[in-house]
Parts: C-alpha cells; sequence; structure tokens
C-alpha cells in the first residue's frame, strides 16, 4: 500500500519533471540551431572548386568507390550499409544563400536514397563498363540533397559488384574511404524490420525551424567575415608574391588548348591491380617509396603516349590530405602541391629524383609558402560563377597529371555482409562535360590509388583524346609500363 501510494503521488512530479526536461532540450536544440544558422556548417575555400563548377559550367565531380566480390552480398546487408550510409557524412543537402559573399550551408537531407539493386547479372568483362555508367550517370545534385547513391549488381558467376557514388562537393577521397568504412561495419548487422525507412526525419527528431530573420543574420555575418578574408587574402599574396620575385614561370611548352585535343569532351579508363608486395619491392629496389612508385607509374604514360615527350618538363600535382585527426569531417581539406618532372620518368630507373622534387614540395607545405593566387581563393564567394571559370581557365597552369594516393583502405572496408572483396577501386570524373564549351575536366590523366592488405589498385582516367583516344589504348600504356617495372599486374 506504501508503495503504490509513494508511486501515484510521484507521477504529476515526474511528469512535470520530464516536461521541463523536454522542454530544456527543445530550448537548448533551438539555440544549437540558430546559432548553427548564424555560424553555419559552410562550404570552405577548399570545397569552392568543386561547388563552383556546377552553377558555372554545369558539371556535377563525382568520386566512384568500387568492390567486386567472388561471393553474394545480401540485399539485407546492402540495405543495412545504405541505412548506414543515410545516417552519415553523406547525407547532406547544400542550401544557397542570396546575400552576395555568404558561403552556401549544408543542412540535414530530408530524405535519404534508396538501395538501387540491379537484377541482370554482369559478366566479368562487363564489371567496368557497369561501375563506369553508374558513375557517369548517377543523378546526384547537393540542392536536391541527393549527395550519393549505394548500387548493386550480381555477376554472372555468382558474385556481387557493389557501387558507392558522392559529390566531391560533400568529400574528398578519403572523407568518402571512411564514410564507406562505417557504413561497411554496419553491413554486417541486420536492419530491424520494424525500423522503418531510413529518412532524416526516421533517425532523430528534427531540429527546431530556424527563422528567416535569424538565417539572414547568418548569411550576412558570414558574407562580412568572407570580406575580411579576402583582405586577408590580398594581403598574403602580395607578401608571397615580393618573397618569392614573382610567380615561377611555367617551364613547359605551349600546348594546344584541351578543347581542341578533345573534341567530344569523352573519358577514357584503365585501373590496375598490383600485389601490394610486389609495389613495395620495387619501389625500394629504385630508391623510392610505393607513392613515388605511383607518380612515376602514371606520369610514365605521359611519356609513352605522345602526351608530353622528353625532354619536355611535366607538371604533377600532388593533393595533399590536411585533416588534424581521423575526427576531422571536413568536406574537402585538401592542399595541392605541384612537381615539375624534368628527366623523369624512366620505366626502372632511379626514383631517386622523384622523391627529392616530392619532398621539396611537400617541405615549402608545411611552411606555409604557397601559390600566391591560393589565397584569393575566398573572393571566389563574391565573383559571378563566369568570371571564375574566365580567370581559373587563363593560362596554361592546369597539371598534366593529377595524381592521388589515397592510402590504405581499413580492413573493415573490404567486407560487405560478412563478405570479402576480391578487389576494390577508387575513381572520379566530371559528369556535364559540354562538348561545345572550351572547358574540359583535366588536361592528360588523373589517377587515384588504393591499398589493401594484399593489393595496390588504380585508376588513370584519360582526358586528352588525342593520346588517349580509347579505354583500349589506356590499357595497353598501363600495361606497357607495368611490366617495364617489372610489375605482375592485372588490368582492369
Amino acid at each position: 500500500m506504501t508503495t503504490m501510494q509513494s508511486h501515484a503521488a510521484g507521477r504529476p512530479e515526474d511528469e512535470r519533471a520530464a516536461g521541463g526536461e523536454r522542454g530544456l532540450r527543445g530550448l537548448a536544440a533551438r539555440v544549437r540551431a540558430e546559432g548553427s544558422a548564424i555560424r553555419g556548417d559552410r562550404l570552405t575555400s577548399e570545397d569552392a572548386p568543386f561547388w563552383f563548377v556546377t552553377p558555372a559550367l554545369g558539371w556535377s565531380v563525382v568520386l566512384q568507390l568500387v568492390w567486386v566480390f567472388d561471393d553474394e552480398v545480401s540485399i539485407e546487408a546492402l540495405t543495412a550499409m545504405n541505412a548506414a550510409l543515410a545516417r552519415g557524412r553523406l547525407n547532406r543537402m547544400l542550401v544557397v544563400p542570396d546575400v552576395v559573399g555568404a558561403r552556401p550551408r549544408w543542412v540535414e537531407a530530408p530524405d535519404a536514397p534508396g538501395l538501387a539493386a540491379d537484377s541482370r547479372p554482369v559478366s566479368e568483362a562487363e564489371i567496368d563498363e557497369w561501375a563506369t555508367a553508374e558513375m557517369s550517370g548517377v543523378p546526384l545534385d547537393a540542392e536536391g540533397g541527393r549527395c550519393w547513391r549505394l548500387r548493386s549488381v550480381p555477376t554472372a558467376a555468382g558474385g556481387t559488384v557493389v557501387s558507392l557514388c558522392a559529390l566531391h562537393v560533400v568529400t574528398d577521397g578519403r572523407g568518402m574511404l571512411a564514410a564507406a568504412t562505417e557504413a561497411a561495419m554496419a553491413s554486417a548487422v541486420p536492419l530491424d524490420p520494424g525500423a522503418g525507412p531510413a529518412t532524416a526525419a526516421a533517425r532523430e527528431a528534427p531540429h527546431p525551424p530556424v527563422s528567416w530573420r535569424r538565417r539572414r543574420i547568418g548569411d550576412v555575418v558570414d558574407a562580412g567575415s568572407q570580406a575580411v578574408a579576402v583582405v586577408t587574402g590580398l594581403a598574403r599574396a602580395a607578401l608571397e608574391q615580393r618573397k618569392a620575385g614573382g610567380p615561377e614561370p611555367d617551364p613547359r611548352p605551349a600546348r594546344t588548348p584541351i578543347a581542341e585535343r578533345s573534341p567530344a569532351a569523352e573519358f577514357t579508363w584503365a585501373t590496375a591491380t598490383v600485389p601490394a608486395a610486389d609495389f613495395d619491392r620495387v619501389a625500394a629496389e629504385h630508391d623510392g617509396t610505393a607513392n613515388t612508385l605511383f607518380i612515376a607509374v602514371v606520369s610514365g604514360l605521359l611519356r609513352s603516349s605522345g602526351h608530353a615527350p622528353l625532354p619536355n618538363p611535366i607538371k604533377v600535382g600532388v593533393p595533399v590530405d590536411r585533416r588534424e585527426s581521423e575526427a576531422d569531417t571536413r568536406s574537402n581539406p585538401i592542399a595541392g602541391v605541384s612537381v615539375y618532372l624534368t628527366d623523369e620518368p624512366v620505366a626502372g630507373g632511379d626514383l631517386g629524383g622523384i622523391r627529392s622534387a616530392c619532398k621539396a614540395a611537400f617541405v615549402r607545405l608545411s611552411e606555409g609558402r604557397r601559390a600566391p593566387h591560393i589565397h584569393l581563393r575566398p573572393l571566389a564567394w563574391f565573383l559571378p560563377p563566369a568570371v571564375i571559370v574566365k580567370i581559373v581557365s587563363a593560362g596554361n597552369g592546369i597539371p598534366d597529371a593529377v595524381i592521388s594516393n589515397l592510402g590504405d583502405v581499413r580492413p573493415a572496408a573490404t567486407v560487405l555482409g560478412g563478405r570479402p572483396a576480391r578487389k576494390i577501386a577508387f575513381r572520379g570524373m566530371a559528369q556535364g562535360v559540354d562538348a561545345s564549351a572550351g572547358q574540359r575536366f583535366g588536361d592528360g590523366v588523373q589517377s587515384w590509388l588504393v591499398r589493401t592488405r594484399d593489393q595496390v589498385t588504380f585508376t588513370v582516367l584519360g582526358c586528352d583524346e588525342t593520346s588517349f583516344s580509347s579505354d583500349a589504348v589506356v590499357a595497353d600504356l598501363l600495361d606497357r609500363e607495368l611490366t617495364a617495372w617489372g610489375l605482375p599486374h592485372e588490368i582492369w
């Protein structure tokens, strides 16, 4: 009796306390949401190049991770992986403000894409064609909240191929690998049948709506901060200019405009997988590292294809990850360094020259020595997109090769639904390149490398139709280059 009275007497207090707690939580959520509207999870200057090509040129820069399995990966496992991606860093929507100078900001996507599961099997020879078609045509739209898609197809031999595509503006390669790893780990856990659809609303209670006034204040504050960044950037650019004594001249001879060398605006592909132990062994035998060997192999294509024959220098762009820790979830914390190769690379030759050139470039970056124009990136938020395109397209500064070493793929990302992948590849491209316009995505080649415990895999994208006219041509050049280095390999 005493216990029953005690419970009965406590209920109104409990309800009042719970109601007060909910009220405080709601108030706190609103304060956080309004504070976020003022500060904003906004694009950074590093994100800008992957964003302005959309309003200026109609391009979408898309990244793709491909898994190939000898065994069937269940739809249940892939559905669980899809649901995990819907809870992750890729599932966002971009809101573009109408205040000049204010940066677009990320908000929660109102929904999430469902798993796209094809039913018609593909043969081993059709895997690359299927994956390329997905990357080339996947309908992604940052402003529409569709920044990624997971798709699968069975193989004729009873296996599965899985593709994850994402917009570059929402993530870079290493961020995408991290998101894929988190989602792959979830693929081993069956979904609760009663969990319902994996939407932002189903995942958690939405933040209270933020008033138009608060959003407007946030945009004005951000525009002001970017105006300050422009002034600071101009001062830093002038300082770098004085330090360097003017811009370093590009030692490469003038080349026919890329639009004339690639009139159809079409890309060509080849992917190679090399045993990791052999890759490391060959690099060490030639006084190099795995990264310098990667640069040498891909740059060698520019020599053997005729795109950059000796003695013309080759300009190599190397993206550098500037994340401070694994908890750093910025979209594109990338700084690029440029390396000029003169006599290198010679297949099977010494890698010491490339190693020294790369080391010097990385030291300059660590010391904060950047090209003056890098400090002018905040201007992008104040200039019309068409003006930005003219500035970026001017001159002959586009690298002959952009070479991205994404490093190790965590073992957890190589297993989906308990099934180990036979091979994994990473690559990227631009959708929507207009053949009638003068702009193109890249100049010579671009390449992306990932490494698992046993394999090193990299894809080469040919951007110059004169030198890389078909997939077969790129595959043959890559095969010859790897053979010349004494590397056992498989060409996809």
